[in-house]
């Protein structure tokens, strides 16, 4: 996670130093914090042209729960860390805007199962004793095309503060995940085919989110 992290606020932290040595040529700016399903944070805008304006935010959050895969209990920690850097393109007079972009994905995915009963694992039944806990981490793509629209104008001269909202999709990719146990069995070779066919299912489970819905609201404020 700490790779990850740091690659994702070392491209949010390029495009804004980019932008600040070229405030003299982009002379319209505005601030807001953002809210959405990439979690909350904020975001800095500045015009490339008229119609054309350049984005770069960056949201977190981080959400505990347990979920049930292939029968297998599961405690989950989330944790979203999501720069993204895109540029709008006002093609009518007034607030309606069309974006494209890039989503630097610093998220993971904690997995941990622990049970007291028997446990099924692919396609065999394990003692409590013989596997310990399961544990595992899933990811995406690191870097994912972002496509979307929007509504209102950060940068419009006729208010300081007001409200844009987005609506769009990133591109993330199918799941990687990798399970490792604790206990007795970690290295016997018929439990091990038993885990990679577990993260099959798993990857199959998590493949409906390659497409990523991205919704945001932001309030912002012109200076």
């Amino acid at each position: 996670m700490r790779y990850r992290m740091m690659t994702a606020l070392l491209a949010v932290a390029t495009t804004l130093a980019w932008a600040t040595q070229a405030r003299a040529a982009l002379d319209e700016w505005a601030i807001g914090l953002k809210s959405g399903t990439l979690g909350i944070g904020g975001e800095l805008t500045t015009n490339l042209a008229p119609d054309v304006q350049l984005d770069a935010s960056i949201q977190w959050f981080k959400l505990d729960f347990d979920v049930e895969i292939d029968d297998i209990d599961y405690d989950v920690d989330l944790e979203l860390l999501n720069p993204l850097v895109k540029l709008s393109w006002y093609p009518f007079a007034g607030d309606f805007r069309i974006s494209a972009g890039v989503l630097f994905n610093g998220s993971d995915i904690d997995l941990d199962a622990t049970s007291a009963d028997p446990i099924e694992i692919g396609n065999s039944i394990y003692q409590p004793d013989e596997i310990g806990s399961i544990r595992g981490d899933s990811d995406f793509d690191e870097i994912a095309p972002y496509i979307g629209i929007g509504f209102g104008n950060p940068l419009s001269q006729d208010r300081r503060w007001g409200i844009t909202a987005d609506v769009g999709v990133a591109f993330i990719g199918s799941p990687n995940v990798d399970l490792t146990i604790t206990g007795p069995f970690a290295g016997n070779p018929l439990l091990l085919a038993d885990l990679a066919e577990e993260e099959r299912e798993i990857e199959d489970d998590l493949d409906k989110f390659r497409f990523y819905p991205v919704l945001s609201a932001t309030l912002y404020y012109r200076f």
